[in-house]
């Protein structure tokens, strides 16, 4: 109670305060005076402006860079484009010309018949006896002559003989299509065949002809084998060089004869003493008058 009434009497004590000074109201439209808490948001906006202009500024300066870093690459490169106007200048990495392709070359027509000589298909007159007993297929393929029954064939010449396969390739389809010949369609092939035809030496034609006996100078067919003796291809039979007759002449008839076997024909004999023998005759004597005919390998000699 009493620190309540001197509380109360220290109050009263206290001087009396004048109350404060309203501020006079501002009239419409009026600025502020300075010091009023109104001049704070103008001192915002102009910091906003400032902040604004520096920013733009910022980002003039980027873009500036950025194109100057931009043309550097540019020129930096090796190689220029030209404009539309402007022809191209020496910076241009000049086109290698492409190479001129060689010409073409046509490939030699197949022989489907016997015209004058024949190729030599030999490069030596020497023979083995006895060759190395391996054979080779002569590559490639040939279309024999339209119009007869066809007879597909292959050849196989024996390794280490003195022949030219190309050319004994070629000698022997040119025989075998000759109108004058047996008439079949012959296609040469280098894989499965109806007829194998096969050159060898004197030992091996013995051999792929027994039980044949050939001696060692005769041809023969067995089964679906021709085999010719690479000897008598080479050296050919002496009746027919004695009588004017070429090597030509011979092959065809080896040819002839041996095929006219594959194909179902017996051996022939002369029936009109001085006319040409029929092609199944046995004609690879090396002497004598061939039995009163003339040498013929043709089936259909004209």
């Amino acid at each position: 109670m009493l620190a309540a009434a001197e509380q109360a009497n220290q109050v009263s004590a206290l001087p009396h305060e004048t109350p404060a000074r309203q501020a006079k109201p501002q009239p419409r439209g009026a600025h502020p005076t300075q010091g009023s808490h109104t001049a704070t948001p103008r001192r915002r906006s102009g910091s906003r402006r400032a902040l604004n202009a520096r920013i733009l500024a910022a980002a003039a300066a980027c873009a500036i860079l950025v194109v100057f870093i931009v043309h550097g690459i540019l020129n930096s490169r090796s190689t220029t484009v030209p404009s539309a106007n402007a022809p191209a200048t020496s910076t241009t990495r000049p086109t290698q010309a492409a190479p001129t392709p060689a010409p073409m070359q046509s490939l030699a027509p197949v022989k489907l018949s016997v015209e004058g000589e024949l190729a030599s298909d030999v490069t030596s007159t020497s023979v083995p006896q006895q060759a190395r007993g391996t054979f080779t297929t002569v590559a490639g393929t040939a279309p024999g002559r339209e119009g007869g029954e066809p007879v597909s064939y292959k050849i196989d010449i024996e390794d280490g003989l003195p022949l030219l396969a190309d050319k004994v390739a070629e000698n022997v389809h040119a025989i075998l299509n000759d109108p004058r010949g047996w008439g079949r369609t012959f296609n040469r092939t280098d894989g499965t065949a109806d007829v194998r035809i096969v050159l060898a030496s004197p030992t091996r034609v013995d051999t792929l002809c027994a039980p044949l006996s050939t001696r060692g100078h005769s041809s023969c067919r067995n089964g679906t084998n021709v085999v010719l003796n690479a000897y008598r291809w080479v050296n050919g039979a002496g009746m027919w060089t004695q009588m004017g007759l070429t090597m030509t002449d011979y092959h065809i008839y080896m040819v002839n004869h041996e095929m006219g076997h594959y194909l179902g024909h017996g051996h022939e004999q002369c029936l009109t003493p001085g006319g040409l023998a029929p092609v199944m005759k046995q004609q690879s004597n090396d002497g004598g008058n061939n039995g009163g005919c003339k040498p013929n390998g043709w089936p259909n000699p004209r």
